[in-house]
């Protein structure tokens, strides 16, 4: 199993009124990237979001990952996930993103796309919902057109009408870089295992969850006749929050909080984004962050219930690797942690990344 570490750049309006800026998390993020190569994680992953202040900062994450490409020299850097639907980015414009990010990364570049999960990025794009996953499957299928030759044709679909165009520049990776999909209901888990992509499952849950949903994922690879790429890529990635500490008491009582904090953080940008079609089946997934955000009681001891669940993967070295690998039991390629999120501040997760690559990945490669 591969390790992996996903930012979203994550800095809380709180934390912001204390005098922590910008300018200092990015940084934060690119010597942490830095150090978890030195570490032995393999990947590196920034979604795209807007205006999610609470929640995450990575409005263009292709400058961040151009940046980290330039701090580092094998691990992979994986743009997880451009928003696909064309107000977000016209097609064209994706296709010469990723091949720009191939070429400045010197062919390390990972392609996930997505659709967004709320309505403050998708109203702010002027995208009708029941749309979104329409524009997604159709965008994803153009781009590596507009790599495999030199004038791309042109296409006129239900969503996007483009020109023929020679799209430059090409990815350095041949036929092109592998390409995921953001997956969070079964519908999606199934659809890009129908698609022939690799499967990135952001769904806050727990193993034996997480089993049904890839369980759906293999099932469409399983039926999977025409790739949207040249080649399918059957591959898996999990997500969790990780805080790591040598002393447990220190990891829960840190670690929990912050963790479950940053769990219900998107709940305030749904805005209404499960009474829309299209999304009616990722409800489960949101009204279990909605339940954590509202959840009552003491928020270790709330922890200390997702710690027990896997839900979340914090605690000592030990506990963590028990945690880990759960996932590696029921068949997960990838390893995906958030180490930065919430309150945790950059020595701490610092101290995570060092735990994880000289305590818990080297027994995963043996």
């Amino acid at each position: 199993m591969k390790f992996s570490l996903i930012y979203e750049i994550a800095l809380p309006i709180d934390l912001e009124a204390t005098g922590k800026t910008e300018s200092e998390v990015f940084w934060e993020v690119i010597e942490q990237a830095k150090f978890a190569e030195e570490m032995g994680f393999e990947y590196i992953w920034l979604p795209e979001h807007h205006f999610l202040e609470d929640l995450s900062r990575s409005s263009a994450p292709e400058i961040t990952l151009s940046a980290i490409a330039q701090h580092t020299s094998k691990i992979r850097i994986g743009h997880g996930v451009v928003l696909m639907p064309p107000p977000f980015s016209n097609p064209f414009k994706v296709a010469e993103r990723i091949a720009t990010l191939d070429i400045l990364s010197r062919g390390r570049i990972d392609f996930g796309c997505g659709r967004s999960v709320t309505m403050t990025e998708l109203g702010g794009f002027g995208i009708f919902p029941g749309d979104a996953r329409g524009m997604m499957q159709e965008a994803m299928r153009i781009v590596p057109e507009m790599w495999r030759q030199r004038e791309f044709p042109g296409y006129k679909g239900q969503y996007v009408d483009l020109p023929p165009r020679v799209v430059v520049p090409k990815p350095i990776q041949k036929p092109h870089p592998p390409m995921w999909m953001a997956c969070g209901s079964p519908t999606s888990f199934r659809t890009a295992g129908e698609m022939g992509v690799g499967c990135l499952s952001f769904t806050a849950t727990n193993p034996p969850e997480c089993k049904e949903r890839l369980d759906n994922y293999r099932a469409g690879i399983a039926a999977c006749t025409n790739p949207i790429g040249d080649y399918i890529n059957n591959t898996t990635s999990c997500f969790t929050l990780v805080y790591c500490d040598e002393d447990e008491k220190t990891a829960i009582e840190i670690g929990g909080p912050n963790a479950v904090a940053h769990m219900g953080r998107i709940t305030r940008y749904f805005g209404g984004i499960l009474e829309q079609p299209g999304y009616e089946e990722y409800s489960a997934s949101a009204h279990e962050r909605q339940e954590i955000a509202d959840g009552k009681g003491d928020p270790i001891e709330r922890a200390k219930g997702f710690i027990n669940e896997a839900r979340i993967c914090v605690g000592t070295p030990d506990q963590c690797e028990a945690i880990i690998r759960q996932y590696e039991a029921i068949g997960v390629d990838q390893f995906m942690g958030m180490v930065q999120f919430s309150g945790v501040n950059h020595e701490q997760t610092m101290n995570t990344i060092r735990l994880m690559g000289e305590k818990i990945i080297p027994k995963f490669k043996k």
